[in-house]
C-alpha cells in the first residue's frame, strides 16, 4: 500500500510559532483579546491543570482535545488558555476547522484570524446523485451491509453503480437519518457499505421499502496533511478535535484516525522531527449557562518519532491503529465518560457525598473533575456488584427526596438543627431576603440594559440548537450549540446596542443641557459608552453575589415549614451515605482520595483517615426511608447477607469505625464466595 508523504516547503514561514511577528500574528492576538473578554464575562472560573505536559516553544506538537461539547467555544477556550501560559509555554495553537465553518460570516473571519486549518468533510458535500435511483436492503436481518439499487421509473434505465460511485464515497439517507461509507461496489446494482446506516426502526423501514439517497465522493485531504506538516515542520502547535463534530453526549464519540495519520506522515517526511501528541480534556459545569465554570486538563504527551514514521511507511494500517489506540487511551485518561446522563448524575451525586466526608471546605475544580472521572471508571467496572447496586439505589432515593424538597446536597448541612430556635431561622431568612432585594436593585440597571441581548441570545441559540439537532445523528438535545451562539449573538449585538444607548444619551444631553458643559460630542459619546459597559459589568458581579445569597434561602425556608424530625432524618441519611461512600472508596474506586498535590488545598489534605461506621442496619433512618418494593428488597438483602456488617475496630472516644484495611475483610463485606472471585486493584497490579 503506497503512502503519500508531505513535502518540505522551504518557503513556508510560520508566523504563529513564536519566532516571527507579522500582521497575521497581530490579528491572532487581537482575536484572543476579544475571546478573553467574552470568556471573562461568560465563565465564572476557568481552571487549567497539567500545563507542564505542553511542550514549550520550538517543539512541534498536536493538542488532541475532547469531548467536543461546546462547538466553537471549545477551540477558542483552549487557544486563550494556552496563549495565557507563562514564558515559553505560551503558544498560539492553530486548530483544524471544517471548511463549511469558514463560510459563516463572523466565525469564518475569526477562523482566518486564528489561522484555522481547513478540512473538507464529505458530509458537507452530500447531494442527490441519481434522481431515478432508489436504494434498498434486500435482507436487513441477515446482511444489513449489502444494498441494491433499482429504478424509480421502470421506463428509464439506471446506470451501473460502478460508473456513478467510488469506493470510500459517502451515502446518506434523507432527513439526516444516517450515513455510511462505501466499502465495495460488488455488482452493477449492488453496493456494500462499511457499517450500517443505523439501527432505529425508522431507518430499517426506510431501507426495506426503498428510499432516495444522497452521495458525496471520496475527498482528497492531501492539502490538509500538507498544511499540518508545514505547521509542525516549522515548530508550530496544531489543535484538533478528533471526534469530528460537536455533540452533547456524556461519553466520547469514536475517535477518528486523522490525528494519527497527521503525526505519522509528518515524521515519515522528516525523520529527525519528534512530535508530541498532548491529550486535552475539557469539562464544563453547566456548559451552556451564563457564569458557569470550566476545567481544562492536559495529559502526558505521546511522542511520535522517526522510527514510527519508517514503520508507518512499511505497514501504515497497523501503525495508525497502534498510535490511535494510544491516543484514545490518553483521551479517556483526561475526560469523564459515562453510558448516559442518568449515570453521570449518579456519579456526581456520589462524588458530593464523598466530598462531605471532608467537611464544608472548598475542593478545587480540578480535584472535583478527577473524582468524577475515577468514580465513573469505578462504577463502570463494578456496577454489577451487589454493594454498588445497593448503594446506588439508596443514593437515588436520597436524591429524589432532595428534588422533592427543592434542595441541593450541599444545602442539607444548612438545614435547622434541633437545638436552633425558629426565631433565629426567621431572622436569618428575613435578613438574607433583604440582602437579595438590595442586590437585585443594584444589579437592575445593568440587567435592563443587557436584557435585549439576553432575550435574543436565548431564543436564537435555541433555534440554532433545534436546527443542529435535525442535521445531526449524534446530538441528544443540541446543548453543545447553545453557548456558542449565545456568545456569537452577544459579540455582535453588544457593541451596536451600547452604541445606540450612548448616542441616545449624547443626544438627550446636548438637547437639555448648556453646550458649554458638554462641548465635545464624540468625547461625551465615548464617556457614556464606557460608563454603560462598566455599569453592566458591575451589575453582573453584584447580581452574581445576590444569586449566591438567594441560593441559601431554600434550606432556611424548608427549615421553617418542614418538621424538624424529618429534617434531622434527612441529615442522618446524608451522614450515613457519606460514610458508606467513603468506606467503599478504597475498595471500588482506587486512588479516589489522591490527586496532584499541587491541585489540592487543605480540605483535601485533611480528609479523615477513618470514619464512623455507617448505620445501615434494618432500623436505620436510611433504610426506613425506602418505600418502594425494590428499596424494601434492598433492606431485606442487607439484613440477610450481612454485607453491611463491616469488620470494625473500637477506637477510644470514637466508637466503632471502619478503616481502609477492614474494607477488605472477606467475611465482612462480601462473604467468602464473593471475596474469592473479587480481587483488589492492588492484587491486579501484582499480577
Amino acid at each position: 500500500m503506497s503512502v503519500r508523504v508531505p513535502v518540505v516547503d522551504p518557503t513556508y514561514q510560520n508566523v504563529y510559532s513564536g519566532k516571527h511577528y507579522a500582521m497575521a500574528t497581530f490579528l491572532y492576538d487581537l482575536a484572543i483579546f476579544f475571546f478573553n473578554i467574552a470568556f471573562t464575562i461568560f465563565f465564572r472560573k476557568i481552571h487549567v491543570r497539567g500545563t507542564s505536559n505542553l511542550p514549550p516553544q520550538g517543539r512541534p506538537a498536536i493538542v488532541v482535545c475532547a469531548p467536543h461539547a461546546n462547538q466553537f467555544v471549545d477551540p477558542t477556550l483552549v487557544m486563550t488558555q494556552v496563549k495565557k501560559l507563562p514564558g515559553q509555554h505560551s503558544r498560539r495553537p492553530c486548530f483544524v476547522m471544517a471548511a463549511a465553518s469558514f463560510k459563516k460570516p463572523l466565525v469564518g473571519m475569526l477562523g482566518r484570524w486564528t489561522a484555522g486549518i481547513s478540512v473538507d468533510r464529505a458530509a458537507d458535500h452530500l447531494r442527490v446523485c441519481e434522481e431515478n435511483m432508489v436504494l434498498y436492503c434486500p435482507d436487513y436481518d441477515k446482511d444489513p451491509l449489502r444494498y441494491k439499487v433499482r429504478p424509480r421509473d421502470g421506463a428509464r434505465a439506471i446506470r451501473d453503480v460502478r460508473a456513478v460511485f467510488t469506493e470510500n464515497g459517502l451515502l446518506g439517507l434523507p432527513g439526516n437519518l444516517g450515513s455510511a461509507q462505501i466499502a465495495a461496489l460488488e455488482a452493477p446494482d449492488a453496493i456494500r457499505v462499511q457499517r450500517p446506516f443505523g439501527h432505529s426502526s425508522a431507518v430499517r423501514t426506510l431501507l426495506e421499502r426503498g428510499t432516495d439517497f444522497l452521495y458525496a465522493p471520496k475527498l482528497d485531504n492531501g492539502t490538509l496533511f500538507q498544511d499540518v506538516f508545514n505547521h509542525l515542520h516549522t515548530k508550530g502547535l496544531v489543535g484538533i478535535f478528533p471526534e469530528g463534530g460537536s455533540h452533547d453526549r456524556p461519553s466520547l464519540l469514536p475517535i477518528k484516525a486523522g490525528v494519527a495519520i497527521m503525526a505519522l506522515r509528518a515524521v515519515a517526511a522528516d525523520p529527525e522531527m519528534e512530535i508530541s501528541i498532548v491529550p486535552c480534556g475539557l469539562y464544563y459545569f453547566h456548559r451552556h449557562m451564563f457564569r458557569s465554570r470550566a476545567v481544562l486538563e492536559f495529559g502526558a504527551p505521546i511522542i511520535v518519532d522517526g522510527a514510527m514514521g519508517q514503520k508507518y511507511l512499511q505497514d501504515p494500517k497497523t501503525t495508525v491503529s497502534e498510535l490511535l489506540d494510544q491516543v484514545v487511551n490518553a483521551l479517556y485518561s483526561v475526560t469523564v465518560n459515562t453510558d448516559d446522563y442518568d449515570i453521570l448524575m449518579l456519579v456526581q451525586a456520589t462524588r458530593r457525598l464523598y466530598q462531605a466526608a471532608w467537611g464544608n471546605k472548598r475542593v478545587p475544580l480540578a480535584a472535583v473533575v478527577e473524582m468524577n472521572r475515577k468514580l465513573s471508571i469505578g462504577y463502570t467496572k463494578h456496577k454489577e456488584h451487589p454493594r454498588i447496586k445497593h448503594l446506588m439505589l439508596a443514593i437515588r432515593d436520597y436524591d429524589a427526596q432532595l428534588y422533592s424538597l427543592g434542595l441541593k446536597d450541599h444545602q442539607v448541612d444548612e438545614l435547622r438543627n434541633p437545638n436552633e430556635k425558629a426565631v433565629y431561622i426567621i431572622f436569618l431568612f428575613l435578613t438574607r431576603l433583604f440582602h437579595v432585594l438590595v442586590f437585585a436593585l443594584l444589579s437592575l440597571p445593568g440587567a435592563l440594559l443587557f436584557s435585549p441581548i439576553f432575550i435574543t441570545c436565548h431564543f436564537y441559540s435555541q433555534k440554532k440548537a433545534r436546527e443542529g439537532l435535525k442535521r445531526s445523528l449524534v446530538k441528544i438535545k443540541g446543548d453543545d450549540l447553545l453557548a456558542t451562539w449565545k456568545l456569537v449573538v452577544a459579540f455582535c449585538m453588544t457593541p451596536a446596542l451600547y452604541a445606540v444607548y450612548a448616542a441616545l444619551l449624547t443626544y438627550l444631553t446636548f438637547s437639555h443641557f448648556h453646550p458649554l458643559i458638554f462641548a465635545n460630542k464624540i468625547g461625551t459619546f465615548m464617556c457614556y459608552y464606557v460608563l454603560l459597559l462598566a455599569t453592566t459589568y458591575a451589575s453582573f458581579v453584584i447580581g452574581e453575589i445576590g444569586m449566591d445569597v438567594f441560593k441559601s434561602l431554600p434550606p432556611l425556608f424548608i427549615s421553617l415549614i418542614y418538621p424538624s424530625q424529618k429534617l434531622q432524618e434527612l441529615r442522618e441519611i446524608r451522614k450515613n451515605l457519606s460514610a458508606e461512600v467513603y468506606a467503599m472508596g478504597p475498595a471500588f474506586f482506587p486512588d479516589l482520595d489522591r490527586s496532584d498535590k499541587s491541585e489540592r488545598d487543605s480540605a483535601v489534605n485533611s480528609a479523615p483517615a477513618q470514619l464512623m461506621e455507617p448505620a445501615l442496619g434494618p432500623e436505620s433512618p436510611l433504610l426506613q426511608r425506602c418505600a418502594t418494593t425494590t428499596q424494601l428488597a434492598f433492606r431485606n438483602t442487607v439484613s440477610a447477607s450481612g454485607i453491611i456488617e463491616a469488620q470494625a475496630n473500637d477506637v477510644p472516644g470514637k466508637g466503632r469505625v471502619v478503616t481502609e484495611d477492614s474494607c477488605w475483610s472477606s467475611s465482612s463485606y462480601y462473604g467468602h464466595e464473593a471475596a474469592s472471585s473479587f480481587k483488589t486493584p492492588a492484587q491486579d497490579d501484582r499480577k
